[in-house]
């Protein structure tokens, strides 16, 4: 039988969990207005492309606008292309910190900051599509808690790679294995394994930097993704690009800033996330287009396209499969499963090469 006391208890518990949950829903929107139309919530979306790089203009943009127009005006987003708001290897900090909003970040610029999603940088993993290179991405990320705590200090938008990173020379053509060694070669963060395995000297640079490095000879040779060559205009400072050596992908994350994303209101919460599933793909989409695209274009142009044979090809990897061991090894080391991590990945890269 309930007593009066009894009443009195639940009363204070009752009166205890609002006071709480009013705490927790003002701390949410902390010096933060409720978005409206009259008063949208702006959001600062930084990235180191130009402005009218195809992954703005085709792919950014358009999420931008599905955004904003869903949200009835209450989401703003502006757009900080070409390192204006923070440097190339900067922006995944810029999102932690607050300096950004919203960024696009290379994974390729944090050395060691995501170690099993450096998966995807390991040699010959694989010859799949950014689309499908895309998919493998977000499957290891949903399986693979490790790995999504690699990002937990920020919101994932979305996840994707480029295609099989293109190897581009300028004066002295890749023609055989013995052509690249003692090359300098530009090859950040995690490729810089691979392009030491193989005898060349590796050379840490963002994209951005890439025009006036092949330009004044800097390097001799570039690990750069093919539409890059169209984009960002490298066509002018290369001559030949080796097809075959390429099989590895460059992992790319758009997050958003926490405190930021905690201050959304719910259903644009989840207007975000629905419109950033379609934007993963889109964006890969955008990607094979851009590869095939440039390899079209620098072909047109007279530039050489060396195809390295099936023979060739098996020497380069024998150089570098030896990566794949010291990768694992590095993992499991810090408490990781690497072995499952690299396992997944060749079933789903096997998977993948086999559909038509």
């Amino acid at each position: 039988m309930r007593t009066i006391g009894d009443g009195k208890r639940l009363g204070w518990v009752l009166l205890c969990a609002s006071i709480l949950a009013l705490a927790f829903f003002t701390d949410s929107y902390a010096g933060d207005a409720m978005p409206t139309p009259a008063n949208p919530k702006e959001l600062r979306f930084s990235h180191f492309a130009p402005a009218r790089h195809p992954i703005q203009a085709a792919g950014f943009e358009p999420w931008a606008k599905a955004v904003e127009e869903r949200t009835g005006g209450r989401i703003k987003i502006t757009f900080y292309p070409a390192q204006t708001l923070c440097k190339a290897k900067d922006n995944y900090d810029a999102a932690v910190s607050g300096i950004a909003d919203i960024a696009f970040a290379s994974i390729a610029y944090s050395p060691g900051r995501f170690p099993l999603s450096e998966v995807l940088f390991l040699p010959f993993i694989g010859s799949v599509s950014a689309e499908d290179g895309t998919r493998i991405y977000q499957e290891l990320f949903n399986k693979f808690s490790q790995m999504r705590d690699e990002y937990s200090e920020v919101k994932v938008l979305w996840l994707h790679t480029c295609g099989a990173v293109g190897l581009s020379s300028n004066k002295k053509p890749i023609r055989r294995l013995e052509d690249i060694q003692k090359m300098l070669v530009r090859a950040p963060g995690p490729l810089a394994a691979t392009v030491e395995a193989l005898g060349a000297t590796p050379v840490a640079m963002s994209a951005p930097d890439m025009y006036i490095a092949m330009e004044k000879g800097t390097v001799d040779a570039m690990y750069m993704p093919k539409e890059a060559l169209k984009s960002l205009k490298l066509y002018e400072v290369t001559k030949y690009h080796t097809i075959g050596a390429e099989n590895m992908y460059a992992p790319f994350c758009v997050a958003m800033n926490l405190k930021v994303w905690n201050s959304l209101p719910p259903d644009i919460q989840r207007i975000i996330e629905e419109e950033s599933v379609k934007a993963a793909v889109l964006n890969a989409g955008n990607w094979d287009k851009g590869d095939k695209d440039a390899i079209e274009f620098v072909k047109a142009k007279g530039h050489e396209l060396i195809y390295l044979s099936p023979e060739e090809i098996d020497r380069w990897r024998a150089k570098t499969h030896p990566l794949w061991d010291k990768w694992v090894a590095d993992t499991e080391a810090k408490g990781l499963p690497g072995k499952a991590v690299l396992g997944e990945t060749l079933r789903l890269m096997k998977e993948s090469e086999k559909r038509p």
